[in-house]
Formats: structure tokens, sequence, C-alpha cells
């Protein structure tokens, strides 16, 4: 049952004849002048609740227990004098509760005097259920809230998280009403281990983390967002622990719904007002008393105000590898790769090849890094050979170049097995080169371009799964620098990204590009601005022909989930792909796919774009979609991190010209 607690209210409050400019009792049920309706950002994802449906990268309304705790709001609103640096603000009403037991947004209605200047100040948190005091945070000033806890109750709690909001109002003589959307004052930090019960090893139930040489955020002022800090020494007295149960884990979607990966960390981080901060954290898992592993992440990790950092790596075994990320449903997605504050530590090593069967046969991480600098020499020796992948294989700690043979048409077999391979990073820096031309030549530009675990690919790919793949992650990360000390520049990346091929085919019809049964998983692609063919599977797709039910090009069996994508012509499974080729897509599938940009279009959760090739169109040229579907779907403002107001064409693409014909079976 909703539980509402409201002030008594005062009598100027309730007189609309009194003009009195200071009280303490401004809130009313009704029948005031100026009337809000507060919510937190989750409204916009409401089909995500506790239990089941419980993700990581989102905050405390989707994870909190509301069996344990309720959200309590607090409005209070401040009189505004004098101009520009000389403003001074009077609270004139104090912070009025109201208190739900379920995430639900609220309404305030108060009254306020005309043509005056107001900033309303809104800040809402988790209470224990039943209760209305301060849980993780004194309250008790606006313009200097800090937290209450104990050092050793920080993480692993996601009723630390918190909202607020601070709206400037010119009230003249007639009412105003409105929505508030409140956002976090915190950054949110979470580690996800990809190496959760590899080879029985026992596992940690508990952990410490200790931050240093950084800032360390103590406060905030809810009605500037200033917040206020002290500079930790390399060697800090706070540690911060947390605990996990071994047997369960507490989140289901996103990275959790791997077997290997599981999210072991969370805390809510104070942060700079709208500036990246950079933080260094020293990392122990412990079973019990006993040490499991220890690491220092010395690079800059970025944080920011209501932007989620993942750490993302192996973290019990051996090597430890890390991926670091920044993302939600908060308002924006980075991601960082070890291997650019990490030299690697592996070699490439030549993979054994058999000559009966041409045959190369792949078993570790060093034999796979061997392809990228020699997949033009085993085309031009072996013809269309065989690559079988023999283990699964973790590519942690790899900065991974994407393999890119010199010309289109080296086709040739990738055969998985049935095997994953898992934790791939790409910072764009071994990407190919693509060069615009136009006007004859005269003008020419180069871009970074091709890039995924193949920059292109063609021929047969099959039965093969990749998860946790991060590309770019860094386009627009502020403290994100080269090893002169250099900002990174991602500004000149163009085009076909993709979590497992960049570009197949070409313009060529008599090419063959078919994929059988392959899945991928976890992909975050983030690049420039002006990105675009971005897919969970594959950027581009060019080649074509055949007879229909027997297409050169053909995606079988195939699917695409929790994929993210920043960029145009973005789609969960294919970025675009020519409507004049041929193509066929048999049982493919996609879920939970997140397309950013500054203006969607030409994008869906399948396929992003049917473009037209510039021949003439014949029914033998159709695209034909056989059983396929595309679940869940969220178009996001890359510069607000808000819904974006977006519809594709049809579920299955994003856009197509009228002349491309689509054979849909069953439509929907």
């Amino acid at each position: 049952m909703k539980k509402l607690f409201y002030p008594l209210v005062g009598l100027c409050a309730l007189l609309a004849s009194c003009q009195t400019e200071k009280f303490t009792d401004g809130v009313i049920e009704g029948d005031g002048n100026v009337n809000f309706t507060v919510s937190a950002p989750e409204l916009i994802g409401t089909r995500a609740v506790y239990g089941e449906n419980s993700n990581s990268a989102r905050g405390g309304i989707t994870n909190v227990d509301f069996a344990a705790y309720d959200i309590r709001y607090q409005l209070a609103v401040y009189r505004v004098d004098g101009e520009e640096d000389a403003k001074t603000y009077e609270q004139v009403i104090t912070p009025q509760p109201i208190i739900v037991d379920n995430y639900q947004p609220v309404t305030y209605s108060i009254r306020l005097t005309p043509n005056r200047d107001y900033k309303v100040v809104v800040w809402a948190d988790f209470v224990l259920q039943g209760q209305s005091e301060d849980l993780h945070y004194n309250t008790a000033d606006f313009e200097n809230i800090t937290c209450i806890d104990g050092l050793d109750a920080q993480l692993n709690d996601e009723s630390r998280d918190a909202y607020y909001i601070s709206h400037d109002l010119k009230l003249g003589s007639q009412p105003v009403s409105g929505d508030l959307i409140l956002k976090r004052p915190f950054a949110k930090i979470r580690m996800v281990a990809t190496d959760w019960g590899y080879g029985n090893l026992e596992m940690p139930d508990n952990f410490k983390i200790t931050y240093y040489g950084c800032k360390r955020f103590t406060n905030i002022n809810a009605l500037t967002g200033m917040s206020e800090s002290v500079t930790l020494e390399d060697n800090p007295a706070e540690v911060y622990s947390g605990t996990i149960n071994k047997a369960e884990k507490e989140y289901a979607l996103n990275y959790d719904q791997s077997a290997n990966n599981r999210t072991v960390i969370v805390d809510y981080l104070m942060t700079d007002y709208e500036e990246q901060t950079p933080i260094h954290i020293k990392y122990e898992a412990y079973d019990g008393g006993t040490l499991v592993n220890a690491h220092d992440l010395k690079t800059d990790i970025p944080i920011q105000r209501n932007w989620l950092t993942t750490i993302i790596g192996n973290m019990f075994t051996t090597a430890a590898d890390f991926t670091i990320s920044i993302t939600e449903d908060f308002e924006n997605e980075w991601i960082v790769g070890e291997e650019w504050w990490r030299s690697s530590e592996f070699a490439p090593v030549e993979p054994t090849y058999d000559e009966t069967s041409n045959t190369y046969y792949i078993y570790t991480k060093e034999e796979f890094m061997w392809l990228p600098d020699h997949i033009n020499e085993m085309r031009s020796a072996h013809g269309n050979f065989t690559l079988e992948i023999m283990n699964d294989i973790d590519m942690s700690g790899v900065e991974w170049k994407p393999i890119y043979p010199s010309a289109s048409a080296q086709e040739y077999t990738v055969d998985g097995n049935g095997h994953t391979l898992r934790n791939f990073s790409m910072s764009g820096k071994y990407g190919a080169i693509y060069v615009y031309s136009a006007l004859g030549g005269l003008i020419k530009q180069e871009y970074e371009a091709y890039t995924g675990i193949w920059g292109k690919f063609d021929g047969l790919m099959k039965d093969i799964t990749f998860e946790n793949i991060t590309i770019n992650g860094l386009a627009d990360d502020e403290v994100h620098y080269d090893i002169d000390g250099n900002p990174i520049d991602h500004s000149k990346e163009s085009a076909y990204f993709a979590g497992v091929v960049g570009y197949t085919g070409g313009n060529h019809w008599s090419m063959s590009s078919k994929f059988q049964n392959v899945h991928v998983r976890h992909i975050h692609i983030k690049s420039s601005a002006s990105s675009q063919n971005l897919g969970g599977l594959v950027g581009w797709v060019g080649s074509g022909g055949g007879a229909v039910g027997s297409r050169s090009i053909s995606f079988e069996g195939c699917t695409a989930e929790d994929v993210y994508l920043t960029g145009y012509q973005a789609g969960g499974l294919v970025g675009q792909i020519l409507g004049d080729r041929g193509a066929q897509f048999i049982d493919c599938h996609t879920d939970n796919v997140f397309i950013r940009y500054s203006y969607i279009s030409q994008s869906s959760g399948f396929i992003g774009n049917i473009g037209d090739g510039g021949l003439t169109i014949s029914f033998y040229a159709a695209i034909e979609l056989d059983n396929c579907s595309a679940g869940y779907v969220e178009y996001i403002h890359d510069g607000t991190g808000e819904p974006y107001d977006y519809e594709p064409q049809h579920e299955l693409y994003g856009h197509k010209n009228s002349g491309d014909k689509v054979t849909i079976t069953p439509e929907a």
C-alpha cells in the first residue's frame, strides 16, 4: 500500500490571498499554484524488477528489494535574489517528504508568491521499510548532504543509490505544472568477473576495496550540484568491504546471463560536477579469511556523475585481465580495455597445420593471436582452408588486432566446433584505413574502419559463440591517454564496426558469406559520432546471389543478445545489407539491443539499413527473413541518455528503399 507522509499545512499555504514570502509548510494536497510530478530515471525501464530481471547495469530502483526498503522523496524550495554571481538563496520551504513502498512517480502541489524566482530541489533515496529516517545519507541540510555509513558498510548495497534535481523556476502570475526527472549525484562502479567457476576453483565470498591516489568526494550541495573532496594518498587507511552469496548470483541479466560472468562488487561514489574524475583501486578477494586473489589497478579509471563504470575481466584465476567500461540507463557509455593500461604478456604462436585436410587447428589464445598478421599468407598458400577452433579461448589481456585480409573474396571456413571465444577488447588502434574519395579524387579522407574480431571475412563461419566484446569504448573518455600522455583521438572512426565481422562480401555477386549457428552476446561498440554500419554480429553485408532458398549470403540459426551500439545504420544482428543482392536469414533472433545516437535513423533491433546497391531490383534479389525475431530494443539519445522517440519501418529492419524487396515469413 502506498504511504504518503505530508507535513502539517500552514495557514499561509492554504490561503490564496496570503502573500508572505517565507513559510515552512508549503506542500498541500492539490490546489497549489505550482505542481510537480517527480520521478527517477528508471521510469523509462520499468520492465525490469527485482529478482529474475535484476541487472547490475541499472540502479537501485531496478535492484532493491522493496519488501525491505521504501523510496523517500524530499522537495525543498529556495527563493532566489540578485543576479549572476551575486545571487542569494533563502530556503522558503523546508524538505517535505513523500514516502512510497514501491517505485512510482509522486506529485507535489505547492503555493509560492507570484513574480519571483525560485529554485526547486528534490532528493530521493532509500529508507527502511515503514520508516522515514535517513539511512545512508544525512539530508538535514540540502546544501551539505553527506554519507553516514560506516566505512565497512559500503560495497554491494544497491540501496545506496540516490537521485536529485535542482530546477530553476521563474514564477509569473499563472500556475505552473511540470515533470522533474531525477538523476544520480553519483557514479556507479561495478566489477564483473569473467572467470567465475573456472576449473572448479574455490570462489570468494567477500571483498575489500581501497581507493587511493585520487580524489574522494565527501559531500554534495543539492542546491548547486557541487561536491567537495579530499585527496587520498597512495596508502590511505580507508578499506571498504562487501560480501556475496557464492551459491547464487545477485543479478540475472546483462553480463550475469553468462555462466562464467558474475558481478561481484558494486559501489556508488560521489563525483565532481559534470566532470570526469580518475580513480585508482586496489582489490582483494577472500574466501572466508583466506586471500584468493588481489590486484592493483594503477591506471586512471574514469568515473562521472550518473554514469556506470564497469571493470570486467578475469579476477580469480592467475592471469588477471581487466576491461573497464562505463554505461546504464545511466547517462552514457564507455569501455576501457585492460591492454591500454598494462602491456600484453602474450606472444603469437603459429598454429598446427594439417596438409591432408587443409586445416589449421587453434587451441590457445596465442595461436588465435597469430591469425591477424598471417591471414594473407595462409590464404595464398592454402586457398580455401579450414580454421578449426579446438577449445574455449579467453582473449583477456590482448589488445585485439582485427583479422583483415588485404582484399575481399578471400574465402575460407571457420569451424567453432561449439566452442566459445570470449573477452575481446579493441581500441581502434589497429583498424584498417578506409579512404573516402569524392569529386574524381579531388577530395580524399582517411578513416579508421573495418573493426571487429574480423575486420573482413568471406566464406563459411559456423558453430561458434563470441561473448564479452568491447570496441572503442574510450571515444569520449577525457582521462584516456596513450603511452606518451597524449589524448587518443577517435574522431575519424567511420564505418563497419561489429562484434564479430566488420565487413563481408564487398560488391560481388559471386562471393559466398555464410553464417551458421554463430552466436554473440555482451557486445559493446562505441565509436565516433559519425560512425555507421554497426552490428552485433556483422557491420556491413554486400555479397549475394543464388536462387531463392540457396543464397550465397545467408545467416542461419544465428543470435545476438545484450548488444550496445553507438552509431547509425545500426542493427542488433547486421548494420547494413545491400538490398539488391539476394540474401536469406533463417531462424535468427536478437534480444536486449540498445542503440544510441544523436539522431536515430535506419536502425533496428535486427537489421539496421537495407541499402540500394544501385542495380535493377528483381524478385530473385529479394531478402528473405524466415522465422526471425527482434526482442527487446531501446533507442537512446546519446547526448542525454534518455529514450529516443523512434520507430523503425519494421521491427526487423530500420529502413529500406521502396524498390528493395523483403519477404518476411511469417509476417508479424
